[in-house]
């Protein structure tokens, strides 16, 4: 062996991987020392023997494949491959030459064992993620999707291998999710949200980010992850829709409403406030709660006292008090304030609601009026039915007497009968003022005119735990009546409705349309309601069910919607509570 040699094969015995050679034989004409520890066998083994003789398991493996194409092709060749007789991965180098082949290989067994360890890490990150994990190539086409993936929008694994993300975003989002991907594509992360169509057609929202895959400086593709927020977007959109109808409720309200921050500033006064006193928003919004030049300096103390019990978390219910117009007219209004909390429960502010009463204290009067009048036309029902029989009979018994001859007590006769048709005349005027009389027909809207009762009777009806709820047609509905008659009946059915729920209840007021040409007012309560005996007796002159009753207020009431050219009817049961229809016509 020359110097030249000996030197390559100290080299060889001092590299750290393992190396041999053999001839076009496949027999070993080196094995270093590296060589004989990684494949436990010593070099005697060896040295001289054919390669595949000695591992045979190889021929079935990488190692045969690979020498082979390396001395038929005459060309180098690395590859890892795995040999199972020593459990080991070993990573090799082999050269050709014309009378042979030269292998450098190593221990790699643990690298792959690193390495294939990080791989399982990914993959379980990536296949167990509650979220949908995608990514694509450069162009958008998916590349790999998670299981989860499949399950947020139905596709299968290879259905989404087959196509890009574009076909499977809502229309309406398309160019901006695909503006979004471009810049990620580009290099910058994104995160937006979008709507994605379900395999099934139903539209999906996600939360989306997308994050570039860089590569040698160089962006390849996009990773993907999707979170679906459809139902918090719908809790989402559900508040914002209570909001608005929140802030509807409060601009489109009736009444005048004040909205205060905990602070004690004014922050939004709705369309009713500006024009119930004449101040507009941008002069009201902003000030200091006794800076409102609506609030009389009398009050003041009251206004006091009202802050004291909202911020202390209580409420103040219709509170009866006074405020002034711009034009310096005071207003009589009804006030009620309300705490307003935060999504915690923390106080963070509060509303006061101002009703203006300044109709409804004249109607007030008008019912005391009605209710005088009423008294007075009971009265006087009664006063004729109670003298009318025996005037009738003194009356039968003085034509009798009259009817004999004598001549003597004609003069007198004849003046008796004559103060007894003064009796009746005067009677007959008394039935005039008990008996309700038709006098001005006009065009009058129904809702506005059952509005103005409530508003009446409304305190009646709390002060006796009774809920008076609406069930009023959203379009005006007009008929020809008089007013105040028509107002007569309704309040004598809302008073004894609430008269006949003593331990409270609830009373339902309907306005119904019937045939394009009848309307339909329906008094339905929760009562004591009546036996089929006493319904029976209904509008006979004095029966009555109530202690202190005439019996007259039902006939009057019948009597007004008969001269209406309306109909009336009673349906009720003991215990049951009872229904009142009263059917008039419609003004068409």
């Amino acid at each position: 062996m020359n110097t030249r040699l000996e030197e390559n094969y100290e080299i060889l015995e001092r590299i750290t991987d393992g190396f041999f050679a053999v001839d076009s034989l496949w027999n070993f004409t080196y094995v270093n020392k590296e060589a004989t520890r990684l494949l436990f066998r010593s070099r005697d083994d060896l040295i001289g023997k054919n390669v595949w003789q000695e591992f045979p398991e190889a021929i079935d493996l990488q190692f045969y494949q690979q020498y082979h194409k390396a001395i038929k092709e005459q060309v180098p060749v690395i590859f890892d491959a795995y040999f199972s007789p020593l459990q080991t991965w070993f990573d090799v180098r082999a050269y050709p030459s014309s009378n042979g082949l030269t292998v450098y290989f190593r221990d790699v067994t643990l690298e792959k064992m690193k390495r294939t360890e990080k791989e399982q890490h990914f993959k379980s990150l990536f296949q167990h993620n509650p979220d949908a994990v995608f990514s694509f190539d450069i162009n958008g086409n998916y590349l790999s999707v998670n299981p989860a993936m499949e399950q947020l929008l139905g596709y299968s694994e290879e259905e989404y291998l087959q196509q890009s993300f574009v076909p499977l975003v809502y229309e309406d989002d398309k160019e901006r999710t695909i503006k979004h991907y471009n810049k990620a594509a580009s290099g910058t992360t994104q995160r937006y949200q979008t709507k994605a169509i379900h395999k099934n057609g139903s539209i999906i929202d996600v939360d989306v980010t997308n994050t570039p895959i860089i590569i040698n400086e160089e962006v390849v593709g996009v990773y993907g992850i999707a979170k679906d927020i459809t139902s918090s977007k719908k809790s989402e959109n559900a508040l914002k829709a209570k909001t608005q109808q929140l802030e509807s409720f409060i601009e489109n309200n009736g009444d005048a409403i004040v909205i205060v921050s905990i602070q004690g500033n004014v922050i939004q006064v709705n369309k009713a406030f500006e024009e119930t006193f004449g101040w507009s928003k941008q002069e009201i919004v902003g000030l200091k709660l006794f800076q409102l030049p609506i609030i009389p300096s009398e009050t003041f103390d009251e206004v006091r006292k009202f802050e004291a019990e909202v911020k202390n978390g209580n409420h103040v219910i219709r509170a009866e008090t006074t405020r002034l117009r711009r034009d310096g007219s005071i207003l009589n209004v009804l006030l009620s304030t309300s705490p307003i909390k935060d999504a915690n429960g923390k106080m963070d502010g509060w509303s006061v609601i101002l009703k203006d009463i300044t109709e409804w204290k004249k109607s007030r009067e008008m019912l005391q009026t009605t209710e005088k009048l009423s008294i007075a036309g009971q009265l006087a029902a009664g006063i004729a039915h109670e003298i009318r029989n025996p005037i009738t009979a003194i009356k039968g018994f003085i034509q009798l007497i009259d009817l004999s001859n004598d001549n003597y007590y004609k003069e007198y006769f004849s003046i008796m009968s004559s103060e007894i048709q003064r009796i009746e005349q005067i009677l007959s005027e008394l039935l005039i003022l008990a008996k309700p009389q038709v006098s001005k027909l006009e065009q009058k809207e129904i809702n506005v005119l059952l509005n103005q009762v409530i508003t009446l009777l409304d305190t009646q009806a709390i002060l006796n735990n009774v809920e008076i709820v609406t069930e009023f047609p959203p379009e005006a509905t007009y008929i020809q009546c008089d007013e105040n008659q028509l107002k007569q009946v309704f309040i004598n059915f809302i008073k004894n409705a609430i008269e006949a729920m003593p331990k409270g209840g609830q009373l339902v007021i309907q306005i119904r349309k019937i045939n394009h040409d009848k309307l339909n007012i329906r008094f339905i309560d929760e009562g004591v309601g009546m036996s089929k005996e006493t319904l029976s007796k209904l509008g006979q002159p004095f029966y009555t069910t109530k202690e202190k009753g005439t019996g007259l207020g039902y006939m009057i009431s019948k009597k007004i919607i008969e001269n209406h050219s309306g109909e009336l009817s009673i349906i009720s049961e003991p215990l049951k509570g009872t229904t009142i229809d009263i059917f008039l016509p419609l003004v068409l």
